[in-house]
Parts: C-alpha cells; structure tokens; sequence
C-alpha cells in the first residue's frame, strides 16, 4: 500500500502530535512515545471535561476555542473517500470525541450549528443533512495496520435523525453513532497519536485540501519535520484518488489549490517539487513551513465549542438562537457571534429586552430613541443590568459602583442622542454653511483646543462635540426639551422608575456630580 520511504517517515515515526497552545506552535511528545504531550496537558489542568469551553485573552477578549479531531496516525494518514459536506459531518462529529473517552457516545449535531457554521440558510439544509449522513454511512475507511495489513470498515454505524416535531424543547438534529471498529483508533490514546485544529481543517472549501492538509500536519508533526517524502501514489490512494489523475501535471492541480489555501486558513505552508524515476513522475517532496499569519474562514460557534449533555444542549442553543435574533431585530451591525461570545446570550438577551422597553417608553412621550442599537451597546459596556422588580423595604441598596455604573449608562445614552441630532443637522447644511461654521470655531475655540483639532485633520471626537457646541450656540441646531438637559432626560424618558426611590435619588446625584 505504501512506499518504504514514504513509510518510515510518515507512519512508522509518527509520534503523538499535541494540541497547539499558539497557531503553529505545538508542543513536543516525549522520544519514546510513552506519553504523549495531551496527557501531560491534562495532568496540569486536573482533567479535561467532554465540554470545550473558549478561553479568554486578558482584556476579555475570546480566543477561537480549542476544539480538535484526535485521533490515531493510522487513521489520519487512511485511505478516505467522500464529499465535502459529509466530511464536515463527520469532522463535527470527531471533534466531540476526546482520547480519554472510555465510550463511543452517540454525537448529536443540530441542524442549527451545520447551517451556522457553513452559512446555510433555508429548508435545504434538512437534506442536505440527510444526504450527508447516508454517504457517511455508506463510506468505508480504509487503515493500514503496522504488520503491513489494512482493514477497512465503515465510519459509522447509525444515524437518526430527529425533527424536534414532538418536542418543543427540542431542536431538529442528526445524531451518529460512531463505529466501534474506530474505537482504537479514537479512546484511550496514549502514542501515535495527532491532534489536528477543527477550526482550520473546516475552512477548506474541497475534500481533497482537507484531507492533505490532516495528512501533512500528521506526517509533519505539525509542521516540526520540515521535509517530507510521499510515493505520489500512495498519497493519491490517502487522498481518495487512486486511479484518478494518471499524469502529475493534472494532479499538480489539486496540490496547486491546497497550496493556496493552507496559506490563508491554517498554520502551515508548503511547497513541493515532483521527482522522476524514470520517464514518470514517482515522488513528491514537500517543504513544509510555519504559517505566522493566517485567519481560519470558519469560526466554530459557542454551541459546539462548548460541547454539553444531551439535557442542557437545546437550552444552550436556544438562548443563542433568541439572543442572535434579539440583535438583529435592532439593527446591530456589529460581530453578532462575538458579541454573544464576549457577553453571554442571556445578558444579551435581558439588555435588549430592557433597552427595548425603555425606548418604549421615550417613543410614547414623543422622544424616541434613534439609534436603539447603539443605546444596547452602551449598556453591555457599562455592565448595567436591567432592574429587578422593587425589592421590599429591607433589600440591600445598590453599592456605590452600581450606582456610578448606571449613571454612567444614562449619561452616554444622553450624549449619544445629542450627537447624533447634530450629525444630523450637519449633515442637512450645505457647503457654504459648514464653511461658516468652521469659522466660527476658529474665531471663538481655544487654541489648545483648535490645534488639537487641526492634528487630527478635522475629525474625531474632540472635532465633532467642539462643532456641535458651535452649532447649538449659533442657533443651527435645536435641541428638543429632553436632550437639553441631563436631569430632564432622565425625568422625561422616566429611566428610573423601576429603582426604589432612595437609589434614584443616589443616581440622579451621581449625575449631577459627573456633569
């Protein structure tokens, strides 16, 4: 099946390949293999749990989560066959599966994450399932064991899907059973082992740069060997294109477009050179390097980052499905799945809900709030959260850092109508008014102020609410009654009815104060 050189530099010396810590920078196995780096990974963090939770960066920011295929060499370097949609199936339903399991759980992968993740959109995404999985059941893996023999069997062993018709809370999902003949090649791993990066192993667009790309990282010890050898052959046959692609220079298509696409989505890079023994090209050798800067194209949503039992997984969902729609309902321009990532979906959820009804409120007074989206934004950076109903008499006040952070709240809310008023008023001037404008801020702006302003180029923060001064001074903007003044603002909008009076008078003082 395999070339002797191809062979003792890719299965026969495969020692276990850790999971990453940076883009392409992989701990080392120990040179015996007796303990690979995961578990030495895993004795530090005391054990690691079935769900995969993103960590955070330090200033809150969320890295991509950690979620990966494990899975012995010889079933990352087989013989494969399939299309790309069930392949992305299957890696989904792989990456649920860590190598201390001690069972071949059934995976559950709901309709809702398959159309996230590969932007899907529409009923066909049911059949696009189906289809997928009945391919995965008909497809056979092929491995070649040490002794030289192979053994092929098929990836698994059932698959059924659910509609969620009879369960309201319970979503449409398809559930695999994976087969027990990978159960040495998946649990209990302790050497030959490779742990390959879900997220760059689904960005490729094509099965065949997939299935290099789990071969190359494999055989490279992800990217540590830097030179690599393959009868061409043999890794057309790891390919799933034996008998395909009789002369290189079709196959050079394939490596061509692999190429490229390593270089933008995963953490190695290659080039190659064939070599002829005799009139045919028999070898290809394979310079593989670290890729510094690269952007995976799919980004793994929090539900499957952070696998969960079967009871709480359509709760989890659930609440991201409500917070995803909460957001677009207002206009949110911003990373949806980030935002829900960095604040969490219930928070979400309950600060649009209270934004919302707030707005309610101001719309019935005549005084709508313009930019709803924005004021939400405010509120999850301040870190206010909505009020509770009155608590009785003898419910603890609301700490001083509370009552900053609420005032806080409210104050950019009132600054943020006020300048977008002015935009908009600036924006309905013509050329010759602007012009007079600017003027009047050269003849009456301090020049501290004005030489700060002409650094900038006329533009920024400190440019815009220096004009906008201006503009309301020279009678070319009107303020209505409730953005003249902040304590008016906050009586007319009634922002804090739903504070006990003692609170709503300690906020109103931290309003007066800050401004």
């Amino acid at each position: 099946m395999t070339d002797p050189e191809v062979s003792a530099q890719t299965e026969e010396g495969a020692a276990a390949t850790p999971a990453r810590e940076e883009p392409g920078r992989p701990e080392r196995a120990s040179q015996d293999g007796s303990r690979a780096v995961g578990e030495r990974r895993t004795a530090r963090k005391g054990g690691r749990p079935r769900g995969r939770g993103g960590s955070r960066r330090a200033g809150g920011e969320r890295r991509l989560p950690n979620v990966a295929i494990t899975q012995a060499n010889p079933l990352a370097l087989s013989r494969q066959e399939m299309g790309i949609l069930t392949k992305r199936l299957l890696v989904l339903a792989l990456s649920d599966i860590t190598k201390d399991d001690n069972e071949l759980e059934p995976i559950r992968i709901t309709a809702w994450e398959y159309a996230q993740l590969f932007n899907i959109k529409g009923k066909s995404i049911y059949s696009r399932i189906e289809q997928s999985a009945r391919e995965l059941l008909e497809q056979t893996v092929q491995v070649k064991e040490p002794n030289g023999d192979w053994v092929m069997f098929q990836w698994v062993s059932e698959a059924r899907y659910e509609n969620g018709r009879d369960n309201k809370e319970q979503m449409a999902c398809i559930e695999l059973k994976v087969h027990e003949k990978l159960r040495p090649y998946l649990l209990q791993l302790r050497r030959d082992f490779s742990i390959i990066p879900t997220e760059q192993l689904l960005s490729f667009e094509g099965f065949n740069s997939m299935r290099l790309f789990e071969v190359l990282y494999t055989a490279s010890y992800a990217g540590e060997r830097s030179e690599l050898v393959f009868d061409v052959e043999d890794l057309k046959l790891r390919l799933g294109l034996d008998g395909k692609y009789d002369r290189f220079k079709d196959f050079r298509y394939v490596l061509d477009k692999a190429q490229a696409e390593f270089k933008q989505y995963t953490c190695l890079m290659f080039s190659y050179r064939p070599e002829k023994v005799g009139r045919k090209y028999r070898r290809v050798h394979f310079a593989i390097l670290r890729n510094e800067v690269f952007k995976p194209r799919v980004r793994l949503p929090a539900s499957l980052a952070k696998r969960v039992k079967r009871d709480t997984d359509t709760d989890q969902l659930v609440r991201e499905l409500h917070a995803r729609d909460a957001l677009r309902e207002i206009g949110w321009a911003q990373d949806v799945d980030r935002t829900i990532q960095r604040y969490g979906a219930q928070r979400v959820v309950d600060i649009v809900t209270y934004a919302s009804a707030l707005a309610g409120k101001a719309e019935a007074a005549g005084r709508p709030i313009y930019n709803l989206a924005g004021f939400v934004n405010n509120l999850l950076q301040q870190g206010v959260e909505p009020p509770k109903a009155a608590p009785p008499d003898d419910a603890q006040r609301l700490s001083r850092e509370e009552i900053r952070s609420i005032a806080t709240s409210i104050a950019d809310g009132f600054h943020q109508q006020r300048r977008q008023r002015a935009e908009a008023s600036w924006e309905a001037l013509d050329d010759e008014q602007r012009e007079l404008i600017h003027t009047l801020m050269q003849a009456t702006l301090h020049r501290f102020t004005l030489e700060r302003i002409e650094a900038d180029g006329w533009r920024g923060a400190l440019y815009e609410s220096s004009r906008m001064e201006v503009m309301a001074s020279h009678n070319f903007i009107t303020f209505p009654t409730h953005l003249q003044e902040l304590t008016v603002f906050v009586r007319d909008l009634d922002l804090l009815a739903e504070y006990p009076e003692e609170d709503r008078k300690a906020i109103v003082a931290e309003l007066r104060e800050s401004n």
